[in-house]
């Protein structure tokens, strides 16, 4: 009985000594953000879900049985820290930023139907008919968000990050049924085509799109938001994630400045930004924004956007 107690002693005291630290590690964090603006509990609160649905459809693909709506793995993993991966993290907030996107469209009664991806359906050329389709079908399914439809649109390097950590949890019990989790683990891994995913499918379109369609990219009226969104990522060289975070997050400045680097004028950039934003109480600067749009110069625009992908000295403070 004595050793009992002291072994719940040694294990509790362990514990709590280590959480002094962590806590202080929380706390600055809390306290001193490195970002302009901290994460607010709306935005935390829909990262955590996106990334429940994430762990969720991984257990489902490892077979675990789970009638609740957390995963099993769920609290292991976050007191663990295996979820915080900026990328992760990312992802979360990319599928946030396209879902507040996709309903501000629909409320503006856009025909979808008009746009590329719709139209190319019936292209002559064979391959960009087929890309338009798997375009059409990946951004269909993904408006789901269920949890196996949120696997299949990760892209292969976190899934495979994700599946290990969550197989590991699992592993930690050290009964007959780990070896099965490796198993189905490598499983899905092997089964998971990124292709299928509507960032990669768009991807494909923009790069085989032919030069008489390529205007489209630069409105997204006419090519729509996943394509145009990989447009720009592919023009700018900048992940389609974080596209869809700087077309929905405050500031608008962003978005205005990759606008200006592809020789928009003010009036066809504030009809953008009206559309795939709406009206925004968090734009209040946005008149001066664009009062000093036309002001730079498309180059320097362009400029600016290649030090944020390298993180060199911005051309403003060059010099």
């Amino acid at each position: 009985m004595g050793d009992t107690t002291a072994n719940e002693l040694l294990i509790a005291a362990t514990a709590s000594a280590n959480d002094a630290q962590m806590l202080c590690e929380d706390l600055a964090q809390q306290m001193f953000p490195r970002a302009m603006r901290a994460p607010s509990e709306a935005m935390q609160a829909a990262a955590r879900l996106v990334l429940q649905k994430l762990v969720a459809g991984v257990e489902r693909g490892l077979g675990v049985g789970n009638d609740g709506f957390v995963p099993k793995s769920w609290d292991i993993l976050c007191r663990s820290g295996l979820l915080r991966e900026a990328t992760l993290l990312e992802f979360a907030l990319a599928r946030q930023a396209e879902e507040q996107i996709s309903q501000r469209i629909d409320v503006s009664g856009a025909t979808l139907f008009a746009q590329l991806p719709s139209r190319l359906i019936e292209s002559d050329d064979p391959a960009i008919a087929e890309c338009a389709r798997n375009l059409l079908i990946a951004e269909n399914a993904a408006q789901s968000r269920a949890p196996d439809v949120l696997v299949k649109q990760l892209p292969a390097d976190l899934l495979h990050l994700l599946v290990w950590r969550v197989v590991a949890v699992f592993q930690a019990s050290e009964d007959e049924a780990s070896h099965r989790f490796i198993s189905a683990g490598n499983l899905l891994l092997s089964t998971h085509d990124e292709a299928n995913a509507a960032h990669a499918a768009a991807a494909k379109l923009v790069y085989f799109l032919p030069e008489a369609e390529r205007g489209a990219l630069g409105d997204p009226r006419a090519g729509g938001l996943t394509l145009y969104a990989s447009g720009l990522a592919h023009e700018f060289r900048i992940s389609h994630d974080r596209i869809l975070r700087f077309i929905d997050e405050e500031p608008s400045a962003p978005l205005l400045l990759m606008l200006r680097a592809r020789g928009h004028d003010p009036k066809f950039a504030m009809s953008v930004l009206q559309y795939l934003r709406g009206q925004r109480v968090d734009d209040h600067r946005l008149p001066e924004m664009l009062n000093q749009f036309e002001r730079l110069s498309q180059e320097t625009a362009r400029s600016e956007i290649l030090c944020w992908r390298l993180g060199a000295t911005p051309v403003w403070k060059a010099g």
